[in-house]
């Protein structure tokens, strides 16, 4: 890519996000930015790919920035830090985060990055607690239904189902589970955390070739022993309760039309089984019959 690429990517994200401006400090050539538009129902969805250094926006003192939207935003890959004023919010894959980009806004990517940006009018949120706002708790009911959602709309699941009725129907859901999710208390990443919290964390993860009990114990800031016993009081273990997910994840998607292009190898690949010898002979234990076989008695 040539640096003519790097100032189509500006533009494309300012039609998208307002006026950032993005930093490179690399050979031109080897700049990667991607933005890609698409719609369910009437809500805009982007979907953004970059191993930009920096990606920030300034505002002027005592200005604030004429924007009407705030930012849903999935990351799928890479990790980022994000300056929003005086505070920062580390995003890693997985996380959810609503960001509101009126004042000056700092991102620093580690390395190449994907991740999911759903535009929502501010008005919306007009009478609700801005501090908030920024990494998402999905602890509760409403935040398992809104991470669903919005990696269901990131994969693009639902395009099948759309039709010209839906209108703002998707906008109206989020919003409305968003409401809920911005009650739920900040997460400290403290040694108090409960079984249920930790196993919500391992749900948004599942699709991770990174995750693993060392990673959880990092992310959480709690020992492996801590994150050990915290399933051996309810008689699981957490190796077991993380390929257990995985493979009712994977059955999901055998069963499931919209998933019916895809291999075999990729849905195991996808949900964490790298050798598809192997997932094939778990998924039979754990299910009593082979990809293969389940795949075909679900049609």
């Amino acid at each position: 890519m040539s640096g003519q690429a790097l100032s189509a990517w500006n533009e494309s994200v300012r039609a998208a996000c307002g006026r950032f401006e993005t930093r490179y400090d690399h050979c031109q050539s080897l700049f990667i930015g991607e933005i890609k538009h698409t719609q369910v129902g009437s809500t805009a969805v982007a979907h953004i790919r970059s191993n930009a250094n920096v990606i920030a926006k300034s505002v002027r003192v005592g200005a604030r920035d004429s924007s009407d939207r705030c930012f849903l935003v999935l990351q799928q890959q890479g990790s980022m830090a994000i300056e929003l004023g005086d505070r920062v919010v580390d995003l890693r894959a997985g996380d959810l985060a609503l960001l509101d980009f009126s004042d000056s806004v700092k991102m620093t990517p580690q390395g190449l990055f994907s991740h999911v940006s759903i535009p929502l009018p501010r008005e919306l949120f007009k009478g609700l607690d801005r501090t908030r706002f920024g990494k998402l708790s999905t602890t509760g009911v409403c935040g398992q239904l809104l991470g669903t959602l919005v990696r269901q709309v990131a994969g693009g699941e639902l395009a099948h189902w759309s039709c010209p009725q839906d209108g703002e129907g998707v906008q109206g859901a989020l919003v409305a589970l968003l409401e809920s999710v911005l009650e739920y208390r900040a997460s400290d990443h403290s040694p108090g955390w409960q079984l249920h919290e930790v196993q919500s964390v391992i749900q948004q993860r599942l699709d991770s070739p990174r995750l693993s009990p060392a990673s959880l114990s990092e992310e959480l800031g709690i020992s492996s022993r801590q994150l050990y016993r915290l399933f051996e009081a309810s008689g699981d273990s957490v190796c077991r309760y993380i390929l257990r997910e995985r493979l009712l994840k994977a059955a999901q998607d055998l069963r499931d039309p919209v998933c019916a292009h895809r291999s075999i190898t990729d849905i195991g690949s996808y949900w964490g089984f790298a050798d598809s010898a192997h997932f094939s002979k778990t998924f039979k234990k754990q299910m009593g019959l082979t990809p293969s076989t389940y795949r075909s008695l679900g049609h």
